[in-house]
């Protein structure tokens, strides 16, 4: 059986070394989380200042003029939704103020649409409006081959930067890695037939990635790990705490510093460690978990008593610390009669 399944893994490898990923691309099109097995020799791409270097699970992204220092910025999104004007006006703030701190990858931490139209749509309008890498995973509203074929649609259309971090199960960054999780771990909670509940065995293809990891990493999950108390990223009024506790403790075995899980609305807006207690904005911390909240600019109440109109993040990494910035939408003017 050993034999057979090794046998398996040289003809996958060969196989996608000789396409390339648009290769790798196709053979899991239907996966909402892939493996981290590798084909060489790499499959190298130049697009818009980045270098992008894929080897199947795992991509590595290099700038083609490196910054100075290693200070490592990343902008985070989740729950768009929809690209009504509103929304699309949210992006661009959003999208101006990640440019402004010259983010090196902007994350796209799920929920964008539970329609194969509004993710075309969506993703089409992130890859025209920005050159920077695009690091897109499922949350609990996509059909996992939805946003798949969206993504794959796109890139073969020459829009390198976008970034299934799904398929890919590690972003080897200049500074930071990313091994990353797509879909949701309570099967209650999607949105429709054909979501992506990740499995025990995902858990353990996102170990494999996490450990070959050679810089501090950031967990990428739309849900968050199991914390404790109202001030949690997972803490939802009325049901306490519903975050996975096999995150949780897969954190806590490999040590995991930091994290990027943009689900529970509620929590949105909110840095913590990962027991749960309220970590202050702009200030370096050993272990940062982070709710970069939802993208939408509809009105949503948050656990802190506030009311967002739409949230963003930027999340830095600088040698084995990590500060949060939370970026708020306007409140809306009102309409005239």
């Amino acid at each position: 059986m050993l034999r057979r399944a090794l046998v398996f893994a040289l003809l996958v490898s060969s196989l996608a070394a000789a396409q390339g990923f648009d290769a790798w691309e196709e053979k899991y099109q239907f996966d909402c989380n892939g493996p981290f097995e590798h084909f060489s020799p790499a499959d190298v791409r130049e697009h818009e200042g980045f270098r992008y270097e894929h080897t199947g699970g795992t991509v590595k992204v290099r700038r083609l003029t490196p910054k100075a220092g290693k200070r490592v910025t990343l902008g985070a999104l989740a729950g768009i939704k929809d690209l009504e004007p509103e929304t699309k006006a949210m992006l661009e703030t959003f999208l101006a103020a990640f440019e402004k701190a010259d983010v090196d990858a902007i994350v796209i931490g799920g929920d964008t649409s539970s329609e194969p139209e509004g993710l075309e749509a969506i993703l089409g309008f992130l890859v025209g409006a920005t050159k920077r890498p695009l690091l897109v995973i499922a949350g609990n509203m996509e059909r996992g081959a939805a946003l798949n074929y969206a993504i794959a649609k796109l890139r073969k259309a020459g829009a390198a930067h976008l970034l299934n971090l799904d398929i890919v199960r590690r972003y080897d960054g200049d500074g930071v890695d990313l091994a990353s999780i797509g879909g949701y771990h309570d099967k209650a909670y999607l949105h429709l037939t054909g979501g992506c509940v990740y499995s025990d065995k995902d858990l353990e293809v996102l170990e494999r990635a996490a450990v070959a990891a050679d810089d501090p990493v950031v967990l990428l999950s739309h849900g968050p790990p199991r914390q404790r108390g109202q001030k949690a990223i997972d803490f939802v009024p009325g049901a306490d705490n519903v975050g996975d506790p096999r995150l949780t403790k897969l954190i806590q075995k490999l040590k995991i510093p930091f994290g990027l899980h943009g689900h529970i609305l509620e929590a949105g807006g909110a840095g913590v460690d990962l027991e749960g207690r309220p970590l202050p904005q702009k200030k370096p911390h050993p272990t940062l978990f982070v709710d970069q909240g939802s993208a939408n600019p509809l009105i949503w109440r948050l656990n802190d008593g506030s009311s967002a109109y739409g949230l963003a993040a930027l999340f830095t990494v600088e040698g084995k610390k990590a500060s949060y910035e939370i970026l708020r939408g306007k409140k809306p003017a009102p309409k005239e009669p």
